[in-house]
């Protein structure tokens, strides 16, 4: 019986052994993945003429930085969970702990479009894939907005993985959009200027980032993360057909669909809520008239 319990106990140490080991080389890993030099991206064009109102409409509204970065863009923790990571939204502004004393237009620039860092690293949990399209006025006119904020006194850390967060790193299950936006390119076409057509509906959706939760099609489904995330609505005419559009504003602005359910808090409703009725429109308009598919499949 001694022996036994004697070769159980050096079994149990060998598991703790090569657990240990496994993480450790899982902690150099992601380490490398995060530290790695960007990869070639396409250059970001000229900034073009800024707007204050416009880039405060897209901050607060279309492009949702401020569910991140705050109102005052001074940043701060928006993911805490320490088995996945803790996540902190970097100060913008120009205050101490921020990057805005030190960025110039042109950081600011590939931070947003291209999810890269002033000092070359790729940003993990930026949404620039969908800020990839920002047209040149756009961008210059966000760049200008958070250029006009008070200083804000607040350092912020950088990522802090947790041991799920770090496999999926250095799995690549979690891109770095940076990487992303190399591998895909980008078209040359500039997007269409604001109005109610169907081309700048797409652009709305790509800006807000409906398709980073529904999906590149729409479709829905499963969102990689904790267990109570949860799954995302079909937004094809396969989910939201009979909705009319009287109905979809009210679903975006109120946070209640037309069957009396509430949105999770998941899905920034708070934000999108103040888009205008046209760009909102507009987004229903393009929504209708994409393919139909099966929740679940892009």
């Amino acid at each position: 019986m001694g022996r036994l319990l004697r070769w159980a106990g050096y079994a149990a140490i060998a598991l703790v052994v090569i657990a240990l080991i496994g993480y450790g080389i899982l902690v150099v890993d992601s380490n490398r993945e995060i530290a790695a030099p960007t990869t070639a991206v396409p250059p970001v064009g000229q900034l073009g003429h800024p707007s204050l109102q416009r880039g405060k409409h897209l901050f607060t509204a279309v492009a949702g930085c401020i569910d991140c970065h705050g109102a005052d863009g001074g940043g701060g923790p928006f993911i805490s969970q320490p088995a996945m990571a803790m996540l902190y939204a970097p100060n913008l502004t120009r205050g101490p702990g921020g990057v805005g004393a030190v960025y110039s237009d042109a950081d600011y620039d590939r931070a947003i479009r291209r999810g890269i860092r002033a000092d070359g690293t790729r940003l993990l949990i930026m949404p620039s894939w969908d800020y990839a399209v920002l047209s040149d006025d756009d961008a210059a006119s966000v760049i200008a907005y958070i250029r006009s904020l008070p200083p804000v006194d607040r350092a912020t850390p950088r990522v802090k993985l947790g041991p799920v967060g770090r496999m999926l790193v250095a799995t690549h299950q979690l891109p770095f959009d940076a990487t992303r936006i190399a591998d895909e390119g980008l078209s040359a076409t500039p997007p269409p200027p604001p109005g109610t057509t169907l081309g700048y509906g797409e652009y709305l959706t790509r800006v807000a980032g409906c398709q980073a939760c529904h999906g590149i099609h729409f479709s829905g489904g499963h969102l990689a993360g904790p267990p109570d995330v949860p799954a995302a609505a079909n937004i094809t005419p396969t989910g939201i057909g009979t909705w009319d559009e009287t109905q979809f504003l009210r679903t975006l602005t109120t946070g209640k669909d037309p069957n009396g359910h509430y949105l999770n808090d998941f899905m920034p409703w708070r934000t999108i809520k103040y888009m205008t009725d046209d760009e909102l429109i507009t987004i229903f308009n393009y929504l209708k008239r994409v393919p139909p598919r099966p929740t679940g499949t892009g």
